[in-house]
């Protein structure tokens, strides 16, 4: 069975935090796919993994946690934000 998750996240700085997230895909699971892509204001991020164990499922809301924690360290870095 597959599992996708979509994450679609709404910023100014979308080229730049797909950008930046790009870098950081490898070493990933092999049956694990992440797309990325960005149009205007939106970064669009799609994962999808084979699902053959519990386990699995773990790994992929994992990953789309990090992800998640990873544009948001951008977009804080981007807006000088102070983090917390």
């Amino acid at each position: 069975m597959k599992a996708e998750i979509n994450i679609q996240i709404q910023s100014p700085h979308a080229k730049e935090i797909i950008n930046s997230l790009k870098v950081d895909n490898i070493n990933i699971p092999q049956d694990m796919q992440i797309d990325m892509n960005y149009n205007e204001n939106y970064a669009n991020i799609k994962i999808i993994m084979e699902i053959s164990s519990p386990k699995d499922i773990l790994t992929l809301r994992n990953t789309a946690d990090e992800i998640l924690e990873h544009a948001n360290l951008i977009i804080n870095l981007l807006e000088n934000k102070r983090i917390a």
